[in-house]
């Protein structure tokens, strides 16, 4: 099996990340690191690996989180691959769990866990993206939920062959910074793969977001989730309507719900998903353009 893991411009996180896989109660045949940072990782470019365990460190020169994965797909070397980031911490359980669950589930499934917070970093620190669910699921068909997290996936690299490469128009690092794993998400289930979700499979995903930043992080994930129903509104999907109106309804819920934070974090992100939406609809001609600025305000994605 090959773990993926993807950075940019956070090398502390990136080793972290790296080492919580190697200390796991069963470890890979091969780890394959993008890197994307504007200086490489002396300290994992240079990493002598467990006896067993192939590494690979890629420095790439890429920009954008979907392009990191496609590197990162492009050179696994075995047919199970499974997928987490660089701001995020997997138990010591992950990687068996997923892995069997995906061989459990077939080779028309692709398996995602449970995305819990890490303890704050800072005050106020936060961490978003979050799937708590305890309960096991199963996706398929058009639904009005995105489950797949792609920063805890096992997927068969077969899948990936068929379903094709991330789309580098979307995620981190591009004008829509969020979103690509929803994307991908919607593609394998239109393709009649089943998301398959194994509250099992945990990772921690770190609570290191600054709290003066977390209204523009809830914008510029909006606006990553409009990018993703913008494309395929483009492309005449009219269930994106539907996927809106349930969007819109959890929204709502959530501000009924929420402290005054959380009730501007809502706003800004319909703000920014109206935004994204637009933007991709009424300007195709920049859709490629590159954004190597991170939503948190840091050269990272």
């Amino acid at each position: 099996m090959t773990v993926l893991v993807s950075s940019r411009n956070r090398p502390r996180l990136l080793t972290d990340a790296v080492a919580s896989v190697l200390e796991g109660s069963v470890r890979p045949d091969e780890i394959i690191v993008v890197d994307q940072s504007e200086e490489p990782n002396q300290r994992l470019a240079g990493l002598s690996p467990p006896a067993g365990v192939a590494f690979r460190y890629l420095h790439s020169d890429t920009v954008g989180i979907s392009r990191s994965r496609n590197v990162a797909f492009a050179a696994v070397s075995h047919p199970v691959v499974v997928v987490t980031d660089d701001d995020c911490l997997v138990d010591r359980a992950w990687l068996r769990t997923i892995v069997q669950s995906l061989i459990k589930a077939g080779d028309r499934a692709v398996i995602t866990g449970r995305v819990l917070a890490g303890p704050a970093e800072e005050e106020g620190a936060f961490a978003l993206s979050l799937h708590a669910d305890e309960v096991p699921a199963e996706y398929t068909g058009r639904i009005t939920v995105d489950p797949l997290a792609t920063f805890n996936m096992a997927m068969w690299a077969s899948t990936f062959a068929e379903v094709g490469p991330f789309d580098s128009r979307i995620g981190p690092g591009t004008r829509f910074p969020s979103s690509e794993d929803n994307d991908y998400g919607y593609r394998l289930l239109l393709a009649g793969y089943r998301v398959v979700f194994d509250p099992d499979a945990v990772v921690r995903h770190r609570s290191w977001r600054a709290d003066r930043n977390y209204v523009s992080v809830r914008y510029s994930y909006g606006r990553g989730q409009g990018g993703y129903y913008g494309k395929h509104l483009a492309s005449r999907d009219w269930y994106m309507i539907v996927k809106a109106w349930y969007a819109l309804r959890r929204r709502g819920r959530r501000m009924r719900q929420g402290d005054l934070r959380g009730i501007l974090g809502e706003f800004a992100w319909i703000g920014g998903w109206a935004v994204g939406i637009g933007d991709w609809l009424l300007r195709p001609s920049r859709l490629d353009e590159r954004h190597a600025r991170s939503n948190d305000g840091s050269r990272g994605w």
